[in-house]
């Protein structure tokens, strides 16, 4: 009995600062969200984005879209860009997704070349 008291709150301490697991209903309202949302209208040249799909991975929803081969050289250009795509702070996901949980848009082209990413 002893060794549960002092194990005891060791365990439930180390539990306090970890994000919550990814929900269902937050995984599905990501997807649902970028199948209602598709991207088309940033810029002349996103035209041609494939939602390519929401998974978790581990505290993080990554979503990832098909894009055009060429995106802007630029990083913060590029970044900018790529930030429109997150969902507006107004949006549902952030009461539904649980806290310190993120999403993160990820670009690819077509031969499955990984492009950038942004934190939302």
């Amino acid at each position: 009995m002893k060794f549960w008291h002092a194990i005891l709150p060791t365990l439930l301490l180390g539990a306090c600062g970890q994000p919550k697991p990814i929900t269902h209903e937050a995984l599905s309202w990501v997807n649902n969200y970028y199948v209602q949302h598709p991207v088309h209208s940033l810029t002349p040249t996103a035209g041609g984005w494939l939602f390519r799909g929401a998974r978790e991975n581990g505290r993080e929803i990554r979503v990832g879209f098909l894009v055009p081969r060429f995106l802007n050289p630029d990083q913060a250009k590029r970044h900018a860009v790529l930030e429109r795509v997150c969902p507006a702070k107004s949006e549902t996901i952030w009461q539904v997704l649980p806290s310190g949980n993120k999403i993160v848009i990820s670009v690819f082209t077509d031969d499955n070349t990984f492009k950038d990413h942004v934190v939302c």
